[in-house]
């Protein structure tokens, strides 16, 4: 089995990367973590950034840097004590677009990601990656949701 698997550094995706090597996993599954980096969304919804400051733009641009290499890392972390075959992907973009295009492009068989929670509000202004990849990958989808 070909296993993507979403991640985003939140306790969210970490649960759902538990639960996957719990319920799920055996040895032969190759396993793809894939993070999402989407620089356009964050700046938007970042109200401290003042349009047109090269500055804080720099400086938060960093910040997005630096945070998704210490998800890569862990990630990175998890599999090799784990001894998972898998690997680490970064990918930049629409995190639910790229989810599904890197499944697609992969062969995966399975797709699981982690449930922010969100409120029906929010999901609606912002968008669910979650609600976006179950509408539209071509495999089965888990979404992981600890209560």
């Amino acid at each position: 089995m070909k296993v993507l698997i979403a991640i985003d550094g939140s306790n969210f995706s970490r649960d759902a990367l538990q639960w996957y090597l719990k319920a799920i996993h055996t040895p032969g599954n190759k396993v793809i973590l894939v993070h999402v980096t989407n620089h356009l969304h964050n700046f938007a919804y970042n109200t401290s950034i003042i349009p047109g400051d090269p500055e804080l733009i720099r400086l938060a641009y960093q910040e997005e840097e630096h945070k998704a290499k210490a998800i890569i890392d862990e990630a990175k972390e998890f599999i090799g004590k784990h001894q998972i075959d898998g690997e680490v992907v970064r990918l930049f973009g629409n995190p639910g677009e790229q989810i599904v295009k890197k499944a697609e492009d992969i062969e995966a068989t399975l797709v699981i990601t982690g449930s922010r929670g969100l409120g029906t509000i929010r999901r609606t202004v912002l968008g669910s990656v979650s609600d976006y990849v179950i509408h539209h990958s071509h495999v089965p989808v888990i979404v992981y949701q600890h209560h």
